[in-house]
């Protein structure tokens, strides 16, 4: 029922607004105990073995690191399950989702292999990411979400943060508009 509703209104929304965004926007603001998986700055081998990996959204992730955005990962078997890029508050292209204040850091991007998927990776990616930024100094770790993404959603709530605010975007007249609701 709920997931007939969720193609309802994403059918609506792209008749009357083909480039959309609906987004949580979630924190993490709190230092996570360490986990059962490593978390790793993503390193130029990393970086080799994903671009060979058969997962498209693990493939895409290269683009980020062509950004030069800083990727974290967790390796299994010598080989990158998880990876993570993050943007500082000069690197943010996101302002209209999102402001991000000045010792701030937003998650841009997080993929998991396949194959490695339902393991705890992306949890144990998350958590080690904000331990990473927030022992480094940033106040907190944003992350904007696509609202109905349960998967990712669940990843982030089991990683210990939060929803801090809701945003709707669009494009009208080929300017960028947005609706911010910042949530208690």
């Amino acid at each position: 029922m709920i997931a007939r509703l969720q193609r309802a209104i994403k059918a609506l929304l792209g008749k009357v607004v083909p480039d959309y965004q609906i987004n949580w926007i979630l924190a993490g603001d709190a230092v996570p105990e360490a986990d059962e998986h490593e978390v790793i700055p993503a390193s130029p081998e990393h970086y080799a073995l994903i671009a060979h990996s058969a997962t498209p959204k693990v493939l895409g992730s290269l683009s980020y690191a062509r950004q030069g955005l800083a990727g974290l990962v967790v390796v299994e078997n010598g080989r990158p399950a998880s990876i993570a890029h993050f943007a500082r508050a000069a690197e943010y292209g996101r302002h209209v989702t999102w402001p991000l204040k000045p010792n701030e850091v937003a998650l841009m991007d997080i993929a998991t292999e396949e194959a490695m998927r339902g393991r705890g990776l992306a949890v144990s990616l998350i958590k080690g990411a904000t331990r990473h930024y927030r022992q480094a100094g940033a106040d907190r770790v944003l992350a904007f979400v696509w609202w109905s993404n349960h998967p990712s959603l669940r990843a982030f709530a089991k990683a210990g943060w939060r929803r801090i605010g809701f945003s709707l975007e669009w494009q009208w007249g080929g300017r960028p508009l947005a609706v911010r609701i910042p949530l208690g």
